[in-house]
């Protein structure tokens, strides 16, 4: 019956139909690796994997959503159950849903921070992912793995056998691509090594991507992706992947800082704003250290949320939109404890993997027929990681060491570097005629959804580099471009 959910490993969505009860059951794997959208209305629940499927049928509305819109410009995504549609919703993950007329949605799982006694955590992490990887080796067909010379990615790729093929994609501008610690990893276990590189005219996927996509999705790395599952599926028709090991083992930059923050706290506050004031604002990176270091008296969880948001409020109120985002991340947050690393690993873990990551992954390798598996995602890897202190994790020191023999040196001791494009580049340079055609073009003004005043400050500040909007940009740029499709409003040139 509906405890089946409880004995099901892996990856999965699904739904039943029991014509005797007339009672549909469905449910969603619990870290939400696959999706699962739905809408219900005048007696019908219609429901499939990719919101364009559901909008055939003729009942489902396309209206957008004021409250899915304000967390969009916050967290570059939609997080579930909202959608950029309204009335369109996503089951959460670690959810199921029973409709028979009349829908009811529960949890059936979520993880949860239990900080252990003293063990042997590097031992118990060796077992844990080694026996994680060997399950998602199981298949039919091939299976390969994406390679960026990170640290999660290596461990997986090094718990493979010999000579599995691995997959790496990379950038024409240097310093942002991973490929030469892709290739050292790839030397080290004797792989079949296969390399994309992905290029500023890479950006004309973007009609297909928002297709698949179904909302606006401003993660940007959704390009890269969607070229490293292609040349994969090319392949093999299984990869593994390293998503959850940061959020797991602490391994965002942001970590970090969350920890300079919490000790910043005792300094005196007039200090702080002074300093704040003399740090240049030209990059996003001196902005947002400006604005934490003058607010840094504020709740602990209120920092955070600062740190990871795009649109902070006050820039969200010009654009218009006055959503409440705040408890999405504040919940979590202090649900974890007092400790702020694992505090912000935590409420990353069931926010922005489920939301971003996952998504990203899911929607861009099934675009191409590509099957991705997480080992670091495995229930027991992640709940022994949230019994391991923060003092331990940080910079994925514990992981490090459990695999140091496997490691290459360079890779182990490398800085850590995100899956980030060459975006305000790519804006200011092979990509500009677009975002001014689609940002202060005629049919996004006659939508009338942002100021055209304020979008147009935005991408003046870019394009002269007094400031650097990138990521914010690029989020009104794909809205702007799932709009026209989806709600309408020409196209881009027309």
């Amino acid at each position: 019956g509906p405890d089946c959910v409880r004995d099901l490993q892996g990856m999965f969505a699904f739904a039943i139909w029991d014509e005797e009860k007339r009672t549909l059951f469905a449910a969603r794997d619990r870290l939400g690796k696959k999706p699962f959208v739905y809408w219900a209305g005048d007696g019908r629940f219609v429901f499939a994997s990719e919101i364009a499927a559901l909008l055939e049928h003729p009942a489902v509305p396309r209206r957008l959503d004021r409250e899915a819109l304000a967390h969009y410009l916050a967290w570059l995504v939609v997080p579930a159950p909202l959608t950029m549609l309204d009335g369109v919703r996503k089951l959460p993950p670690g959810h199921a849903l029973t409709w028979d007329g009349r829908l009811s949605v529960r949890r059936y799982w979520e993880p949860r921070v239990e900080i252990g006694e003293a063990e042997d955590y590097e031992e118990r992490i060796v077992a844990a992912l080694t026996d994680a990887v060997r399950r998602r080796l199981v298949a039919d067909v091939p299976v390969g793995a994406f390679l960026s010379g990170g640290i999660d990615s290596t461990i997986v790729a090094g718990l493979m056998p010999r000579g599995s093929r691995t997959f790496s994609i990379g950038f024409e501008e240097e310093k942002f691509s991973e490929l030469p610690y892709a290739r050292e990893a790839a030397r080290a276990f004797g792989s079949a090594h296969h390399e994309e590189v992905v290029r500023a005219d890479s950006a004309a996927v973007l009609p297909e991507l928002i297709e698949r996509y179904g909302e606006p999705f401003g993660d940007s790395s959704a390009i890269p992706t969607y070229f490293v599952s292609k040349a994969t599926a090319r392949h093999v028709k299984v990869a593994l992947s390293g998503d959850g090991g940061d959020e797991c083992f602490a391994g965002y930059l942001r970590y970090e800082a969350m920890a300079h923050l919490a000790r910043l706290r005792r300094v005196p506050e007039a200090l702080l704003r002074f300093v704040s004031r003399l740090v240049p604002r030209a990059t996003g990176r001196g902005e947002r250290i400006g604005r934490l270091l003058g607010a840094s008296k504020r709740p602990i969880e209120d920092l955070y949320i600062d740190l990871v948001t795009v649109f902070p409020r006050e820039m969200r109120a010009e654009l218009g939109a006055r959503g409440e985002v705040r408890a999405r991340v504040a919940e979590p947050f202090l649900r974890a404890g007092a400790d702020p690393v694992t505090a912000a690993s935590f409420a990353d873990l069931v926010t922005y993997l489920p939301d971003d990551l996952l998504v990203k992954v899911d929607i861009a390798s099934m675009a191409n027929g590509l099957e991705v598996r997480c080992p670091f995602l495995d229930p027991e890897v992640v709940d022994l990681a949230f019994r391991i202190p923060a003092r331990l994790k940080r910079r994925k020191s514990v992981l490090k060491r459990a695999f140091r023999d496997l490691l290459p040196p360079a890779i182990r001791r490398r800085a850590k570097m995100g899956f980030a494009v060459p975006l305000a580049e790519w804006l200011r340079g092979p990509l500009r005629g677009l975002l001014e055609d689609a940002l202060l073009g005629k049919t996004a003004r006659e939508r009338g959804i942002f100021p055209p005043a304020v979008v147009e400050r935005l991408v003046r500040e870019h394009l002269s580099g007094a400031r650097d909007h990138r990521d914010r940009l690029w989020l009104l740029l794909v809205f702007e471009l799932w709009a026209r499709r989806f709600l309408g409003g020409g196209v881009i040139g027309g």
